[in-house]
């Protein structure tokens, strides 16, 4: 390879070096950038699990009494 063609070719990859933006999607990702993600399933994953044990204590509390639910209920 001639000597000026390698030149040029180094100058071109430190150019597009220098053009990579920090959040470019092809920087290698860092294990910390995941740490969100998992926070926010975890959070739905408890949510939903608050949200049926109030539906299922509601209608706990409902069968208990003899008051039919709305499922259940003819109209």
């Amino acid at each position: 390879m001639d000597p000026f063609e390698r030149d040029r070719i180094d100058r071109m990859n430190r150019e597009a070096e220098l053009e990579k933006a920090p959040d470019d999607p092809e920087q290698p990702v860092d294990r910390s950038d995941s740490k969100p993600l998992i926070v926010m399933i975890c959070a739905a994953l408890a949510a939903t699990a608050i949200v049926l044990g109030i539906m299922w204590v509601n209608d706990t509390n409902r069968s208990e009494i003899g008051a039919p639910s709305i499922a259940q209920s003819q109209h």
